[in-house]
Parts: structure tokens; sequence; C-alpha cells
């Protein structure tokens, strides 16, 4: 398939979409160029790894929090999971960090997986933050993470991003007014709240028990002995939920 050369001519969001749709495997890479507003820094190099359509792992320089971080912030491991990785790190241990977490029984298997793909969210999140690139692909390579993570669906990485189906056609191409639909764009804070189940106006109190009652029910260290298939499911709610509470508490 034919690739744009430049990230402004179209949008992250279509550039995965497309790939999404023609199920590609396979590294994009973006190499960062000075955009319209100044902002980025030329030759900064990230690359968004791909297998049938689905985001597998991102490479960004964008700063994401480790996995300590991210599994205590979600009350998946213990407060002091950071400082005694750093620890182990330090003395020499060249695991991934979900394996020394894991190993060192800071964190189980299930909640190292959530982490990990809380993670890859973020780093998604992160490279829509580009105001433009140069695009890349090569073949796919073997990825040096020991510890799988569930791929990324387009509702991940594509619903609610801007799209250049979006914007206003040229008059030529509008159908005629009685076929024109409004676009209706969700606000953000407007789908968490509605993801958690609390009204407008809503307390940083009320946010917090809402998501605790809510995402308890899904919490990975309660789905150790579900079918995998329902794991990965069940995955995806609680980080769906988890990005609506600390969008709502951010």
């Amino acid at each position: 398939m034919h690739l744009p050369g430049r990230l402004s001519t179209s949008t992250l969001g279509d550039l995965l979409g497309s790939l999404h749709r023609e199920s590609i495997t396979g590294v994009i890479e973006l190499r960062e160029i000075v955009g319209r507003g100044g902002r980025g820094v030329p030759g900064r190099l990230h690359r968004v790894h791909l297998r049938g359509g689905l985001v597998v792992a991102v490479d960004t320089a964008f700063r994401v929090p480790p996995l300590g971080e991210i599994l205590c912030r979600e009350g998946l491991a213990p407060g002091e999971a950071v400082r005694l990785l750093m620890t182990r790190i330090e003395a020499g241990d060249r695991r991934a960090a979900g394996e020394i977490l894991q190993s060192s029984g800071l964190a189980s298997a299930a909640a190292v997986r959530m982490g990990l793909r809380t993670q890859l969210c973020e780093r998604v999140e992160a490279l829509f933050g580009l105001e433009d690139a140069t695009i890349g692909f090569r073949t796919a390579r073997p990825l040096p993470h020991a510890l799988q993570v569930t791929p990324l669906g387009p509702r991940d990485f594509l619903h609610g991003r801007p799209r250049v189906r979006t914007q206003s056609r040229p008059e030529r191409d509008e159908p005629p007014p009685s076929r024109v639909r409004p676009v209706v764009v969700e606000d953000p804070c407007e789908r968490a709240r509605r993801l958690l189940g609390i009204p407008r106006g809503a307390g940083l109190g009320e946010v917090r028990r809402a998501f605790r009652k809510i995402a308890g029910s899904v919490h990975p260290d309660r789905l150790a002995s579900a079918a995998l298939e329902e794991q990965r499911r069940q995955a995806a709610r609680f980080a769906e939920l988890s990005a609506a509470y600390h969008l709502l508490v951010a």
C-alpha cells in the first residue's frame, strides 16, 4: 500500500487506520521534523510495531511512566515496588522490569500484563502529540520483550482520534443537504463520567469511589483463573476505566 511521505499531509489516526484495514505487519518509523507550530526535535525517531494491523509495541523518546510507576499508580503493586525494582536494576539485574517484579513477588503476572498494556496505551497517546514527521516502513523483526502484551485494537488507537475525513469536504463533494449527518464528537470528560457512571460536577471523592467499585470487579488479580480471552476482554475494560479515572482526577 502507498504511505504518505509526511505526517502533516494526513493524520496519525488515518495512517494507523489504513494499516489496520490492510492488516499490515511491520514497523512504521516516524522521524520528527519541525512542524508549522515550531515544535519537534529534528531526527528524533519513534517506531510503531504492527502485527496484523494491531499495535503490539511502541518505541518512543517521549516520556512515558515506567512499568513500576504505572503498577503503583494503578494499585497493582505495593508502593515500595519502584524502589525495590530500581535496587535490583542498579545491582546489575538486566531482566525486563516486568520479569523482575513478577519473580520478586511484587506483582502478579496478570498485573504485569495489565501494566504493560497501560504503558503501551500511553506510548500511543504520546505519539498523537507529534506535529510533523517523515514516515517510513520496514519489515517486522522479533521484539525483545520477554513478556507478551495483548495487542491494542482499533478502539484503543483510533477511537476519537483526529481524522482527515472528519474535516470539511470541498463544496463539490458535499452530499445533498437532506443526506448530511452532523459529526458528533463526544467530550472526553463526558465519556469518562459515563464510563464511571457519575454525574457532571462530581467531586474527586465520588470519582474515586466509583472507579474502585467498578474496577474492582475486573482487577487482574481476580481473573487469574479465568479463560485467556476473558482476561484480555476484562484487561481492556480495566485499562479503559483507569484512563477515564485519571482523566477526571488530573
